[in-house]
């Protein structure tokens, strides 16, 4: 994935998250495994990135998905460690459309989805609630 297309998943994800329910705001940060970081009232959550376009069909192999690569890191692939990120965002670039999920359910270095998962009513707001909700119960 080219830089270009990351940076347009973090401004995508940053758009989603300041229309939220919950009054939430957002900054860009991009630094070493966090990219932007949300706050409300009462918490401020770490938000790590992943974009993905649309992954074509392929004849007689496969319809088209979505692939999120989950790890970070050069040379040895890390899953998100809670205790530095909160949130991972899954970015559907060519839909315009976030999902989110708490750092610590994220247990796959790569996520295939299906092209209609994009589609599904809410995505957004649902997984975000979901998200926040398992992070709440973590640091309390």
């Amino acid at each position: 994935m080219s830089t270009r297309t990351g940076l347009a998943g973090e401004f995508i994800c940053c758009a989603a998250i300041m229309r939220l329910e919950g009054d939430w705001s957002v900054v860009h940060s991009p630094m070493d495994r966090i990219d932007a970081i949300a706050f409300n009232e009462d918490i401020f959550l770490r938000i790590q990135i992943k974009t993905s376009s649309l992954k074509p069909a392929i004849a007689g192999q496969h319809k088209p998905f979505w692939h999120f690569q989950n790890g970070s890191g050069n040379k040895k692939k890390h899953l998100p460690d809670p205790s530095e990120i909160d949130i991972i965002a899954h970015v559907f670039l060519d839909h315009r459309r976030v999902a989110f999920y708490a750092a610590e359910t994220v247990s796959q270095f790569s996520q295939r989805r299906p092209l209609h998962y994009a589609d599904t009513p809410h995505l957004e707001q649902d997984s975000w609630d979901r998200a926040v909700q398992i992070v709440q119960e973590r640091i309390k």
